[in-house]
């Protein structure tokens, strides 16, 4: 009886672990990795260092990006589709220092568009 009972324990966690290594687990920053758009290892990455909430939403809407009603950016990428060449645009880590998010943007200028099916 006690036999049967310790397989049962151990399958149900043989189970669980099966089902969580399928899921993906996001981030601190709320994203996981989807699939890269191209890979770029040689790249030119210039920042810019934006100085408050004010002044980057300026910045999205001269790049033509949208951001959702009472959402702030703490950082977002503009790649060179012609030359391997990205910038990332961040608030300025003497304000407020959000590391994941600069981050994010790195892997942006690394491997594309990763994200599609997430906002």
């Amino acid at each position: 009886m006690i036999k049967k009972i310790i397989i049962g324990i151990i399958s149900i966690f043989t189970l669980i672990a099966v089902i969580s290594c399928g899921q993906k687990k996001a981030a601190s920053d709320g994203y996981y990795f989807e699939q890269e758009t191209f890979v770029r290892t040689d790249i030119q990455v210039n920042i810019v260092l934006v100085k408050n909430q004010e002044e980057m939403t300026k910045l999205l809407a001269e790049h033509h990006r949208s951001v959702s009603s009472g959402n702030e950016v703490a950082a977002f990428s503009v790649l060179e589709v012609s030359e391997p060449k990205c910038t990332i645009y961040m608030i300025d880590p003497k304000t407020s220092y959000q590391p994941e998010f600069i981050g994010h943007e790195l892997v942006h200028c690394v491997y594309g568009d990763w994200h599609k099916s997430q906002p």
